[in-house]
């Protein structure tokens, strides 16, 4: 089952409708108040990191449920004039300010890098105590030729790099001990940032 796609701006136009979504698919396939509880903490963080991005942005969201797995969709078209283009990554230029701190502002630069080009979310970084972990290489998937995908980056992928390298690396142990503060790196199974052509989407997988 997939739920209608609502489009969600960061001036919070569409959100109220996009959570009202959310429920109505929790209550549709069942879930139990904890689960539908998880759901919609993920829903809103999703929603929270597109408020946080100053700017004309907006995504298409929805959720869609295969087997077990839940996914929370949010898809948006990099194919913009240059001026609004200019607009959107002046937010996202250095991933450096305490807007994109914590994973979801991790996500949400990865997100918005993919207006760059892929060598920029290839690039993505963020300073911990002076050092830096470059979180764009280091969550990196190999695509799969048939995919078509151009880029994709997964938070499993992340994590694991981090446990490896986190032994004697104060920078890797401060981007770990921020995994352990989040609310989506504690309950998603994964999250996804995918760039296919000018289209690039996040998807949060959870298996209820």
């Amino acid at each position: 089952m997939q739920t209608d796609k609502i489009m969600v701006y960061s001036n919070g136009t569409g959100m109220e409708a996009a959570l009202k979504e959310a429920e109505h698919f929790a209550r549709y396939h069942d879930l139990d108040h904890k689960s539908t509880l998880r759901l919609r903490l993920l829903a809103e963080e999703t929603l929270g990191m597109v408020k946080a991005i100053t700017g004309a942005f907006n995504a298409k969201f929805w959720l869609e449920k295969e087997g077990e797995e839940c996914r929370i969709h949010l898809e948006a078209d990099t194919y913009m004039d240059d001026e609004k283009k200019q607009e959107l990554i002046a937010v996202s230029s250095s991933g450096k300010n305490e807007a994109n701190k914590g994973f979801m502002g991790m996500i949400k630069n990865l997100f918005l890098s993919a207006y760059k080009g892929l060598s920029e979310a290839n690039e993505s970084q963020l300073d911990f105590g002076g050092s830096t972990v470059m979180f764009g290489t280091l969550g990196m998937r190999e695509v799969d030729a048939m995919s078509n995908l151009n880029f994709e980056w997964s938070y499993m992928q992340y994590r694991e790099g981090l446990e490896e390298n986190r032994q004697g690396d104060s920078a890797a142990e401060e981007a770990w001990d921020e995994l352990e503060k989040s609310i989506v790196a504690n309950i998603a199974d994964d999250v996804r940032v995918s760039v296919k052509g000018d289209i690039v989407q996040l998807v949060i997988t959870k298996t209820f």
